[in-house]
């Protein structure tokens, strides 16, 4: 099983248009058929940030599903033209399950709820020792993944904003360099 962790920025006045779009064409056009998404969530601000994580059976069946999308007449008419001139920039990151009720259950669906994300950067060799150690040590969390893509040293957690925060200490054992929160809201869809 591996995760795509989608990141899109947009312009705050244009987000709404966007955010329609992708649950009034983008939704009912691809489903559940070409991935599963897990859960949507954004980050106002000064640009509007807007995150969605799928689900696939390997990074094989990505590109497979990613493909067969790209072939449906309406994604390509209805859809990717007017999400295009709405998106300012776009980032994919590849995540490995390592644990958390995600790992332990392959239908688990995050829901509508404000939401944690977690970011750890590791030294070189760390990751699966930092998220091992984030497993034992916290037995609520909703997901906690493995860099694959782009970046294989960094572990990512999401978590309810009503747990405890994530105890960690930055010492050479776990040899974790830097740890980045953001503060989710749910999403569109």
């Amino acid at each position: 099983m591996i995760y795509e962790l989608r990141e899109y920025t947009l312009d705050p006045g244009r987000a709404p248009i966007y955010f329609e779009l992708f649950t009034q064409v983008g939704m009912p056009i691809r489903g559940h058929d070409y991935g599963r998404l897990v859960g949507n969530w954004t980050i106002m601000g000064e640009r509007t940030r807007f995150l969605h994580l799928w689900q696939y059976q390997s990074l094989g069946d990505r590109v497979e599903k990613r493909g067969q999308l790209g072939a449906v007449a309406s994604w390509k008419s209805d859809f990717l033209p007017l999400a295009a001139a709405n998106v300012e920039s776009q980032h994919l990151t590849i995540l490995n399950p390592a644990g958390g009720h995600i790992a332990a259950d392959v239908h688990y669906c995050i829901g509508a709820h404000n939401k944690t994300l977690h970011r750890f950067s590791c030294r070189l060799g760390c990751a699966v020792q930092v998220a091992q150690h984030l497993q034992a040590n916290n037995q609520d969390l909703d997901g906690i993944w493995i860099g694959e893509l782009p970046d294989p040293n960094q572990v990512w957690v999401l978590a309810t904003d009503s747990i405890a925060p994530i105890a960690w200490r930055n010492h050479p054992a776990l040899g974790i360099l830097s740890h980045n929160v953001q503060q989710l809201a749910p999403g569109p869809y």
